[in-house]
């Protein structure tokens, strides 16, 4: 999708070969040490990842103004180490340029705030050798879907150097064939960054599919595309675009990526690290833009760069949490509201970065209620909130809580840690991960407490998890998926 045009783009580059930064001072801050506490900052507030299946070898990195995708991008870039990659590929869509085909343009380096990135020139004559790759320089002008990605690149990798590639109008042929003429680039030294937004929503971007417009209608939108990202299904995925006409506008770049993930020799496991809309930042989904994070993780070798064990959260931000979860259940019991009324004004930064969470209810020491989500898509002081709501009033497994019984009730939160695809039971560890069964379309999950607390085996764990799913006994056997996480659990009396 190309949101802007303008011919005037057309033109070529300077005379000197450095690309100045254009839209530094509009999308993110011009001046440098303002541009790198911006930047430290959102890298702080994102949440970690720890025991992902293997590093980073290639990332879904959203490219709107920091404000809005800058705490979304961090949750990708905050997995990345000091001169971890001596050379990043971004693939970015072109906005601006009438643009068939792709370019690499000429330019020896771009600058932004943080200083000079230089261009690996014999990558980029490279790729050249492609008849679909070109030299233009006017694609890259203007082009801030990959200006965006740079001072993300310079505060947690250093030194790099760039292959900056402008995605135009491709077939799938040319898709195929871009990836193929990027794959020999793709070493361990190398991370591959396709650049994107996804769903652009309201009457300014033409695009108004729905009846009603909330935020759980563009969120369930977005995740079918989604989906088929982290399957990496190319084909599904231009497919979903073809049905849906969802206006993600890195559909080329990310296309081109699917499909050069496919020709590794081992493809890698893509995680969903971050989710959010513009909308939760304006209050206002009826003219709103969506970002996802996905890290695209290494298989043939161990992870390099697991993020550090430490706590997710400091005692205060859990003490917050779980006022938040008694609020919410005292409010939903004595009040029948269907969602709680959350103050966000004092709640802090990181409880508003996008978070996935369960809200465990017990009475007594027995199970009253618990529901949660697996993905992070929506602020995680709303999650925690939401799903407190929902474990005392609908889980189906329970009468709903009364209030005589408040008082009784004892509130545990587990915070998820994104999930990742597993091969089989063998990379799966009793009571340090959580795990998700999904087959034919039916999906249960079981928290890393439960397997301990139930004394079960690995293979009896799956076995529940095939009888809670609906499925026979046996199901995880053949033809299922199954994915691990972990969580960063927390109680009432525990803070």
């Amino acid at each position: 999708m190309r949101l802007f045009k303008d011919k005037s783009d057309e033109r070529g580059g300077t005379p000197s070969g450095v690309r100045e930064p254009a839209v530094a001072g509009t999308f993110y801050p011009d001046d440098a040490k303002t541009l790198s506490t911006l930047v430290d900052k959102q890298l702080a507030a994102a949440p970690g990842a720890p025991n992902l299946p293997g590093p980073p070898c290639a990332m879904i990195c959203p490219h709107a103004g920091y404000a809005y995708s800058g705490p979304t991008a961090a949750a990708n870039y905050k997995m990345l180490q000091p001169g971890q990659y001596a050379r990043v590929v971004v693939l970015a869509p072109s906005h601006y340029a009438l643009l068939q085909g792709a370019s690499v343009g000429s330019f020896t380096a771009f600058r932004t705030p943080l200083g000079d990135v230089p261009v690996d020139t014999e990558a980029a004559a490279a790729l050249r050798g492609c008849k679909l790759v070109g030299d233009q320089m006017g694609p890259q002008a203007r082009e801030h879907s990959l200006e965006v990605q740079l001072p993300f690149l310079q505060k947690t990798l250093g030194r790099f150097n760039l292959v900056p590639l402008v995605v135009g109008d491709v077939t799938p042929p040319d898709r195929d064939a871009l990836a193929t003429a990027l794959l020999p680039l793709w070493d361990e030294r190398t991370l591959v960054v396709a650049s994107s937004d996804f769903c652009h929503y309201g009457p300014s971007f033409d695009f108004e599919p729905f009846g009603r417009t909330d935020r759980e209608h563009i969120a369930q939108l977005d995740r079918e595309g989604i989906d088929r990202i982290l399957a990496l299904d190319a084909d599904g995925f231009e497919s979903y675009m073809a049905r849906s006409r969802n206006t993600i506008c890195g559909q080329a770049p990310i296309s081109v990526l699917l499909r050069l993930a496919k020709l590794r020799k081992s493809p890698p496991r893509p995680v969903l690290a971050a989710y959010a809309l513009s909308g939760d930042i304006e209050r206002d989904y009826e003219h709103s833009v969506s970002y996802a994070a996905i890290t695209f993780c290494e298989t043939g070798r161990p992870a390099q760069a697991k993020a550090a064990k430490a706590a997710l959260l400091s005692a205060d931000e859990k003490s917050a949490l779980l006022q938040l979860a008694r609020q919410a259940v005292d409010q939903s019991v004595t009040g029948r509201v269907e969602r709680p009324v959350v103050d966000t004004e004092g709640v802090a930064s990181k409880l508003m970065q996008p978070g996935a969470a369960f809200v465990t209810l017990t009475r007594g020491g027995e199970l009253r209620g618990c529901i949660g989500t697996i993905e992070p898509d929506e602020p995680l002081a709303l999650c925690v909130a939401n799903n407190a709501v929902s474990a005392a009033t609908r889980d189906p497994r329970f009468f709903p809580v009364g209030a005589d019984e408040l008082s009784d009730i004892h509130i545990e939160i587990n915070v998820l840690f994104p999930p990742y695809r597993v091969r089989g039971i063998e990379e799966f560890v009793l009571g340090k991960h959580g795990i998700i069964l999904e087959k034919n379309g039916r999906r249960a999950l079981f928290l890393p407490e439960v397997m301990v607390e139930q004394r079960w085996t690995p293979e009896e764990t799956l076995v529940h998890l095939c009888l809670k799913a609906g499925l026979p006994r046996d199901a995880w056997r053949s033809g299922s998926t199954l994915h691990c996480f972990e969580t960063e659990a927390f109680g009432e009396s525990e803070t």
